[in-house]
């Protein structure tokens, strides 16, 4: 009859075979396993961006240690980056050679300790140009041999007084303090801010 008929045709519509079960099965464990491997993927790519960073942060400290780093000098105090400050956070008075020097240690041994007996001498700033700055306390800068048609040396007047106590921290030199004029052992004042620079560098690299 018709209506059996009908009966017969959705009953047919709505049968799924074994083979067909089977099909759906593994279409559905594919898919599966494509969305794993894809999360996987996601998260390998984000951990290789994360070591990527770590590597990064690590070589900007490394080369910041390195940017700031300068050699220490016998007898003198290595303040760091920056011009040599007083108490008061003023500047020294400075003589200063006009010709560059090899390096720190020749800036402070050999040309500006000449002055060291001078118990206004309060150390000495090298720059990235390689000038030695030689510093005093306010009005006691040294008569030194000039010419004014030809001059050897410039100074200038500043307000610093005493003992060194600190740096400005701006780039282009490095301060270095008299420690027989200051009472002071001759250690490097910025050794700390370096060691710790290191140490962030390594501990940022276990992570």
């Amino acid at each position: 009859t018709p209506q059996a008929g009908q009966r017969l045709t959705k009953n047919k519509k709505s049968t799924i075979s074994p083979a067909q079960r089977s099909m759906l099965n593994d279409l559905m464990i594919e898919r599966s396993n494509s969305f794993s491997d894809a999360k996987h993927a996601n998260k390998t790519t984000l951990m290789g961006m994360h070591s990527v960073c770590q590597l990064l942060g690590t070589a900007l400290l490394l080369l910041e240690i390195q940017a700031n780093a300068q050699e220490d000098v016998d007898g003198y105090v290595n303040y760091g980056r920056g011009s040599c400050q007083d108490q008061r956070g003023k500047q020294y008075s400075y003589l200063q050679r006009i010709m560059s020097f090899p390096n720190a240690e020749t800036c402070g041994r050999q040309e500006c300790e000449r002055f060291g007996n001078s118990g206004a001498y309060r150390g000495f700033e090298f720059s990235v140009t390689k000038r030695c700055t030689c510093l005093f306390d306010i009005d006691e800068i040294p008569p030194v041999p000039n010419d004014a048609n030809s001059p050897k040396y410039v100074s200038k007047m500043d307000n610093g007084n005493g003992a060194v106590t600190g740096v400005s921290g701006t780039p282009g030199a490095h301060c270095y303090q008299f420690a027989r004029n200051s009472g002071v052992m001759a250690e490097s004042a910025g050794g700390f801010y370096y060691a710790t620079l290191l140490a962030s560098a390594a501990f940022y690299m276990m992570f």
